[in-house]
C-alpha cells in the first residue's frame, strides 16, 4: 500500500476566487451574529471539564458570560488576568461564566497546569463554536438573565473587557 500526495499549484484566478469565498462567508457569519444580537436563545447546552452540565433550564435568572479562545492564541491568553479579576468581581451575583474552547479536554487540562482561568472550562466546544458562527478569538457573548444574546466583541475591538464588564452590571439591573 502506497499514499501518493498530489499538489497543484493554484493560478492567480483561483487565489482570488478562494480569498473572495472567504470574505463573503466572513460577511455572511457577520451578518448572521448582528440578527442575532438581541434575540432570545432557545437552546443552550454547556457541559464543562469536570463534567458538570448546564442548560437554559439550570441557568434560568443568571446573566451567562461566553469567552471563546484557544490554547495557541496568544491573545486569548493575555486576556486571563483580565477575565479572572471580571469574575471577580461578579462572584456574588447572578453570573455565569463559561470559557469555551475548540480544544480537546486533554489538551485544555494539560494547558491549565500553568494558565490560570477561573471561569467552568468547556473544552470541545465545536458545537457552541459552530452555532454562534465564532471564527475569530477571542470572542465574547453575554446572555442575559431573560436570554437575551448580546455580542460583547468582534475582533480588535478596543476596551472589549470593560464593555463587557458594563454590560454584565446592566444586565444585572434589567
Amino acid at each position: 500500500n502506497e499514499l501518493l500526495i498530489l499538489t497543484r499549484k493554484l493560478n492567480k484566478e483561483e487565489i482570488n476566487n478562494q480569498k473572495a469565498e472567504y470574505k463573503t462567508k466572513l460577511k455572511a457569519e457577520k451578518e448572521f451574529r448582528k440578527k442575532l444580537n438581541g434575540t432570545i436563545i432557545d437552546e443552550l447546552s454547556l457541559e464543562d471539564n469536570d463534567g458538570l452540565k448546564f442548560n437554559l433550564n439550570n441557568l434560568k435568572g443568571m446573566v451567562i458570560v461566553l469567552n471563546f479562545w484557544f490554547t495557541q492564541f496568544k491573545t486569548c491568553v493575555a486576556e486571563f488576568p483580565e477575565l479572572n479579576k471580571l469574575r471577580e468581581k461578579f462572584k456574588s451575583k447572578s453570573v455565569e461564566f463559561y470559557a469555551v474552547t475548540w480544544n480537546d479536554k486533554e489538551t485544555v487540562d494539560k494547558f491549565l497546569l500553568n494558565h490560570k482561568l477561573d471561569f467552568n472550562i468547556i473544552a470541545n466546544g465545536k458545537p457552541i463554536i459552530d452555532k454562534f458562527k465564532i471564527r475569530q478569538y477571542p470572542f465574547n457573548i453575554l446572555i442575559d438573565k431573560k436570554g437575551k444574546i448580546h455580542y460583547i466583541n468582534d475582533v480588535l475591538v478596543l476596551n472589549a473587557l470593560k464593555k463587557l464588564e458594563n454590560k454584565i452590571d446592566k444586565a444585572l439591573l434589567d
